[in-house]
């Protein structure tokens, strides 16, 4: 991906400038004169920023302000069984049974004239912390190359290296790369990566740039020290304590399940709200700031600087956990 586009800093603005551009290349490959018509196809779970465009292509539950949005799909995203491992034959079917219904959706829009003209989809969900195995991210490439749908990976999240890659999706391994990848978030810039046919010019369309350089160099710095300090490797590392000693607190006490994602992009549920505000106010009390990204799902978003001593912390407090702390 050779062209970079920036933005004012703000990862909504980045997603939002990365699907104007995936639209109006769309129309002009498909000889579509009006593109009001025209739609984003976003999933479940999916969180891309808070303007009404972005919400449009967000899961509901994300809009609490209740902000008007366009008809645009939202496509299901596949009910995940875990550990991946023990339950790969059902979470096939699952990705499968999605992948049909995105290739319905694609249809029925077509037919309507109201092409599904972006996809856009987040390596692990900033909502709820859901992810899908490697396959059903291939499989939907496909499906956006088939209908020539300029395909939209939204990075701002989990970009510059908090998954154990630079980039969140390299561990779909794609034979066939992406069309637009946004970033934000830890870059302390925004906007997005394309391939040469997202260039502005060629679409005939400009937007503001209001580049603050100083951010833009201290993203090249930041970039530089990541290489200088291995701090990917220093990640995995961290993610392999993490995974052991969290499947451990779930398997010794019982009250956290189905812990998934990349690297310390890490998430995981609880069986109901109760708990969930009880263990919150557990972590606070303990100095602990531990993300709520769903009425029963706390993630992990540490520096990438976070090492097993801290990953030990975390460790211990979940283990020491009592429901009656409040009491």
């Amino acid at each position: 991906m050779t062209q970079v586009h920036l933005n004012d800093g703000t990862t909504t603005q980045a997603n939002e400038s990365a699907l104007t551009v995936a639209l109006l290349n769309y129309a002009e490959d498909h000889g579509i004169q009006d593109a009001s018509n025209l739609c984003v196809l976003g999933f479940e779970h999916g969180y891309h920023g808070n303007s009404i465009g972005t919400l449009s292509c967000s899961d509901d539950r994300v809009n609490l302000q209740g902000v008007p949005t366009f008809d645009w799909p939202r496509a299901p995203f596949p009910k995940m069984k875990y550990p991946l491992v023990e339950n790969e034959f059902e979470n096939r079917a699952e990705e499968d049974r999605c992948l049909e219904e995105i290739r319905t959706i694609v249809k029925t829009r077509r037919n309507l004239k109201k092409d599904v003209a972006a996809i856009i989809i987040e390596p692990i969900s900033a909502f709820e912390n859901q992810m899908a195995t490697p396959y059903f991210y291939k499989r939907l490439r496909t499906i956006a190359s088939e209908n020539k749908i300029p395909f939209v990976v939204d990075e701002t999240k989990t970009g510059v290296g908090s998954t154990g890659k630079m980039w969140g999706h390299e561990h779909w391994n794609l034979a066939n790369p992406a069309d637009i990848v946004t970033f934000g978030g830890k870059a302390g810039i925004s906007g997005f990566y394309s391939t040469v046919d997202f260039r502005l010019d060629s679409l005939n369309y400009s937007f503001e740039q209001n580049v603050d350089m100083v951010k833009l160099a201290n993203f090249g710095v930041t970039w530089k020290y990541i290489q200088k300090k291995n701090l990917l490797s220093y990640v995995m590392d961290t993610s392999t304590f993490l995974k052991i000693e969290l499947a451990r607190v779930q398997k010794d006490r019982g009250y956290i399940r189905n812990l998934r994602g990349y690297g310390t992009f890490l998430g995981f549920d609880v069986e109901n709200k109760e708990i969930a505000d009880n263990l919150q106010k557990w972590f606070f009390r303990s100095g602990i700031n531990l993300l709520r990204c769903g009425a029963l799902t706390f993630g992990l978003r540490p520096a990438l600087i976070m090492g097993p001593k801290q990953g030990a912390i975390l460790r211990d407090n979940m283990s020491h956990y009592s429901p009656n702390f409040l009491h």
